[in-house]
């Protein structure tokens, strides 16, 4: 058995400890003074944000981001406090996939209304996972699951916006006296996401290459088909891998040197160590683009969203691309 199986096994094994715990606390929970809310639990940061704006300044609604800033959303495990929130939310949003494994089992093992859980991945026109130029492999379990996908949905600004327009259908139901609110919030945010889209696709129509390079892992997928782009990286997007083999970044250096590639790109949450290595060897120039499945802690605290970040991935596209 090798160590990612078992390591699989004692994940498996702590989250049924885990549920156990929530049945045992959970009598204790429901008998806690409510603060009469309706409560909403996001596992993603993408959907989090969309539902924020769509709820605007309503005080009566509270939004819960499951992951919190700062982590890589690849490696999460719900703790048992996590659980007895999603057991008491009226609404509980998750993306799926591999990425997001935990939450089957989570699902059938919590007593919640169906009616309640909405995966926002259903929504989209989602993709499988493609090989990216020069990436390295990474150990997938012995079958793929039926059904699987790229769970980064939210980097296509068409995904974005069916993404918002579904959580908005989900917030009319919860709260229909607010209806009239969410929707206009919904189409103020749509407005700005689809500024943002034009903006980056007059960068695209006037582009000189079409490639992108990550020293990094590349969950943009989405992102990369809807403005029909080349891309090379060293790890595919579901990686958890952050040191490419030195092969690797000879194969990412060659790519710059012979494409003429200036920009080197590097994701959030990750120093930038590899991409800059690159940078150094080619003369080109290592930048951070916002993939946005997740955000830092002080971006979180700043208050940025899906639009501002993407924005800031403005002036990077264009260096890379123009």
């Amino acid at each position: 058995m090798n160590a990612k199986k078992i390591i699989l096994i004692l994940m498996a094994i702590a989250l049924i400890v885990a549920i156990g715990f929530v049945f045992i606390k959970g009598s204790k929970t429901k008998t806690e003074a409510d603060n009469g809310k309706i409560k909403i639990v996001v596992s993603n940061f993408a959907s989090y944000d969309f539902l924020r704006a769509i709820i605007g300044e309503n005080s009566n609604i509270e939004l819960i981001y499951l992951l919190g800033a700062g982590k890589d959303t690849h490696s999460y495990e719900p703790a048992a406090s996590d659980l007895i929130k999603i057991q008491k939310a009226d609404l509980f949003v998750y993306v799926g996939g591999e990425m997001e494994k935990w939450v089957d089992k989570v699902v059938d093992s919590l007593e919640m209304d169906k009616n309640k859980i909405v995966c926002i991945a259903d929504y989209v026109d989602k993709m499988e996972e493609k090989e990216i130029d020069g990436a390295e492999e990474h150990e997938h379990e012995e079958e793929e699951e039926e059904g699987s996908f790229d769970e980064h949905i939210w980097t296509s600004p068409k995904n974005a916006i069916k993404m918002v327009e579904e959580l908005e259908k989900e917030m009319e139901k919860l709260d229909s006296e607010n209806a009239t609110i969410y929707k206009q919030n919904a189409e103020n945010y749509i407005a700005k996401i689809k500024e943002v889209d034009s903006k980056i696709q007059e960068i695209v129509d006037n582009k000189v290459r079409d490639r992108l390079v990550f020293a990094d892992k590349m969950p943009m997928q989405y992102f990369m088909e809807y403005y029909k782009l080349q891309v090379s990286a060293a790890f595919s997007g579901c990686s958890t891998e952050t040191e490419p083999s030195a092969k690797t970044i000879a194969y990412l250096q060659n790519k710059v040197k012979d494409e003429k590639i200036p920009v080197i790109l590097y994701i959030e949450l990750n120093p930038g160590k590899v991409a800059n290595t690159i940078a150094t060897e080619t003369g080109g120039k290592a930048m951070q683009i916002q993939t946005l499945h997740n955000v830092s802690l002080d971006d979180f605290n700043n208050g940025e969203t899906w639009v501002s970040l993407m924005i800031r991935n403005i002036d990077v596209l264009k260096a890379a691309l123009q």
